[in-house]
């Protein structure tokens, strides 16, 4: 395995398709054509395999399938980005690429590894948005948000591919810390009527940076197993996200202004769970009940009572798991002065009784 300065080094270098796209872009003082940007792909067309080679390339499209011409309404399917074989691809966005407006039904994930990247949304109904990303800079995006990167310096983005099957149906149960702010957060990107972004600015954080360089690594490797050890990577780079981030993402501008007080409830609940309450919480805020009731409906599928329940239930399963305590002290512990109604609740939530579950471990 290269250490991460060298796969730093590495990525600064440009590769023979990058210098391609600068020479045009000195020559002509703009981007190359949509339909030269393919034409160059299928010339390069898959690069080698080993390790050095691997790096100094760093593959634009591992697949075999790459289109003759842009797709002229700008949306790439899966097959155009992904191997058969892959649920997450990792690569660098080349330099002094065409700067096209695009779609496509996976999630993006972007991080400014160096410099500067500026990236432009289209929503529905005509609005737009300009975002200057600097250094540390990770943006998330949703599937069918139409959006564009422009590049033309020697700044280095890294792109984070992931289907949409394992962001929605696997990567959950890898996310440590409780799902309330995970599922927000997909809840955000896939069932939101507003489009929307995370951004977190997570620049100085060395432990994002080094885990987005250890899957670089991993991705170019190509040994037994990689798509296993990226998806426990991406695992981790979430939970780094959530337990270092989540209060200070940013979200779109066309979305309610009450979206960006969610994950900062959603940590206070997981902080204090077992003797807060509706009441509590937005006494802590300063809002209303009914305010606070409001931006849940509107910014998510739940609510706050709901969320409260969900993660005493997580902490009781934690309790059952790792420890002999009794059903009724972990009832206790997480907030629940009825055993009984505990009782109720957790087969509501998981299916069976406490003793069940914890015989089943």
């Amino acid at each position: 395995m290269s250490n991460r300065s060298e796969i730093e080094k590495l990525l600064t270098q440009f590769t023979p398709l990058e210098m391609d796209f600068k020479r045009i872009y000195e020559q002509t003082g703009a981007p190359v054509s949509e339909n030269d940007f393919m034409k160059l792909l299928k010339k390069y067309g898959r690069m080698p395999h080993t390790l050095k080679e691997e790096f100094q390339t760093v593959i634009v499209s591992n697949s075999s399938d790459i289109p003759a011409d842009f797709p002229r309404d700008g949306q790439f399917s899966d097959s155009q980005w992904f191997l058969e074989h892959e649920d997450i691809s990792v690569r660098k966005h080349p330099r002094y690429s065409p700067a096209s407006y695009h779609t496509h039904g996976f999630i993006e994930i972007t991080y400014v590894l160096k410099g500067t990247c500026h990236q432009d949304f289209r929503y529905p109904g005509g609005q737009s948005e300009a975002l200057e990303l600097p250094e540390g800079s990770l943006c998330i995006l949703p599937p069918k948000l139409e959006h564009r990167v422009m590049l033309f310096d020697d700044s280095i983005m890294i792109n984070l591919l992931i289907r949409t099957s394992v962001m929605k149906n696997t990567l959950a149960e890898l996310v440590a810390g409780g799902h309330a702010l995970f599922d927000f957060f997909l809840y955000t990107l896939y069932e939101n009527t507003r489009p929307n972004y995370l951004l977190f600015h997570t620049k100085g954080d060395t432990s994002i940076r080094d885990l987005i360089l250890d899957m670089i690594n991993e991705s170019c490797m190509e040994k037994q197993y990689s798509q296993k050890a990226l998806l426990l990577m991406l695992g981790l780079f979430f939970t780094y996200l959530q337990r270092e981030h989540s209060e200070g993402v940013q979200f779109s501008r066309t979305t309610s202004a009450g979206i960006t007080y969610i994950p900062q409830i959603l940590s206070y609940i997981q902080q204090n769970y077992a003797e807060t309450s509706v009441e509590d919480i937005a006494r802590h805020f300063s809002f209303s009940t009914s305010y606070l009731g409001r931006i849940f409906r509107e910014n998510t599928k739940t609510t706050v009572m709901d969320v409260i329940q969900q993660v005493r239930i997580e902490k009781a399963c934690e309790l059952l798991a790792s420890t002999r305590i009794s059903v009724q002290n972990i009832a206790e512990m997480v907030g629940y002065s009825d055993v009984t109604y505990f009782i109720r609740m957790f087969k509501k939530h998981i299916g069976i009784t406490p003793l069940k579950y914890r015989k089943n471990i």
